[in-house]
């Protein structure tokens, strides 16, 4: 009796060290987060960040990203190349960086994607002129073996902007693979069934008095498609923007206001993933311009999709995780004098684990520094 009194109290401490933040139960369903501590993927002084997470056949996950080296890298760099590193869920070990591509001319950024039902996977990027702020093109690569070698450059007629933060996602409905993409004012919805041909998309919202830039998208169900969309007016007041789609995509509501993030706070990039087991959306997110910057943290959101459709402050917090830096535990010399940088990619893990990738920053010798922090996230 007593052997077990102890393994069960030996249970419930290992529940308890590895989670940073209370079980935080919905009122409107019997669904609760456990979230680990957060801790570094990437912690070098180069300039880390925006990125995608995909599961590979090995069950390690692979994130993609932009790397930009030495402490000369900065936010907008001139060497910026698309780099990929590996996850060990059981080790819980990350891998050394490999290139994927380097153009060695062009800043290669705002790199997104996702991965096909077959494991071809698909990174769609730009190739960025900084000394003339412009764009050089718009392009996508993709792999068939697990990121160990990758096409040639792609692109297709109908990119008009860049790829949304958000992860490619499959529809069910129309047996098609969805990016979202956006461009100042306007965003889209581009369709293929292979990943690898990209002419076929349609617009989602256009709206000249409104700044829609970065967003993210889901299917969830029932020829339903919900995004969330960054509205560049970076001030308090304006949090994320919701459409929504009940025809697979092909018509939208026009945007409203969502509860995302807390108290109207300014909402950076989204992300945003729907769990069909549970039938369960997660969207996560950033405040940076509206608080200290000491205050800023990543949100954790969820919402079944009939709660949200045609109510987009329908959205249930379930965690707020501080930024790294701003905790009392940080092991590190980077200084807080920078906003939180953010940008969650969510991948899962299994049937009841997800794993989330995000990045922090601070101003370092006159450039900004940035690296990439990790936490487990299991919902039941």
């Amino acid at each position: 009796m007593q052997n077990t009194f102890v393994a069960i109290l030996a249970f419930c401490l290992s529940i308890v060290s590895w989670t940073n933040h209370p079980t935080v139960w919905s009122k409107e369903r019997e669904t609760v987060l456990y979230v680990s501590p957060v801790r570094p993927a990437l912690f070098v002084d180069d300039h880390v960040s925006e990125g995608f997470l995909v599961p590979v056949d090995d069950g390690r996950v692979l994130l993609i990203f932009r790397f930009d080296p030495g402490m000369e890298g900065s936010h907008v760099g001139l060497d910026g190349y698309i780099a990929q590193i590996y996850y060990d869920p059981v080790k819980d070990e990350w891998s050394e960086v490999e290139t994927v591509y380097n153009s060695h001319k062009y800043d290669d950024r705002n790199i997104h994607g996702g991965i096909t039902g077959d494991g071809r996977i698909v990174t769609f990027f730009r190739r960025y002129i900084p000394d003339g702020r412009a764009t050089e093109g718009h392009y996508f690569i993709y792999s068939d073996d697990n990121g160990k070698t990758w096409s040639d450059l792609q692109t297709s007629d109908a990119f008009f902007g860049i790829q949304g933060t958000g992860q490619m996602f499959y529809n069910p409905d129309t047996a098609k693979y969805c990016v979202m993409q956006y461009a100042r004012h306007r965003n889209g919805i581009l369709y293929s069934t292979d990943g690898a041909d990209w002419e076929e998309g349609n617009i989602v919202a256009e709206n000249s008095d409104v700044e829609l830039t970065e967003i993210a998208g889901a299917w969830c169900g029932g020829n339903r498609i919900i995004a969330l969309i960054r509205d560049d007016d970076r001030q308090h007041g304006f949090p994320l923007l919701q459409v929504e789609s009940h025809d697979n995509g092909k018509t939208w509501t026009e945007p409203a206001r969502t509860n995302i993030p807390p108290e109207q706070h300014w909402g950076c990039a989204p992300q945003l993933i729907y769990d069909s087991k549970r039938d369960l959306l997660i969207a996560l997110n950033s405040d940076r311009y509206s608080r200290p910057d000491e205050q800023n943290s990543l949100f954790i959101y969820t919402a079944r999709p009939d709660e949200v459709f045609g109510n987009p402050n329908g959205w249930t917090l379930q965690h707020e995780l501080r930024r790294p830096w701003a905790m009392l535990d940080f092991d590190g010399d980077r200084p807080l004098n920078q906003n939180l940088y953010g940008y969650p990619a969510i991948a899962p893990l299994g049937e009841d684990e997800y794993l989330v990738v995000f990045t922090e920053r601070a101003l370092m010798e006159g450039t900004e520094q940035a690296d990439l922090y990790y936490f487990r996230m299991i919902v039941k």
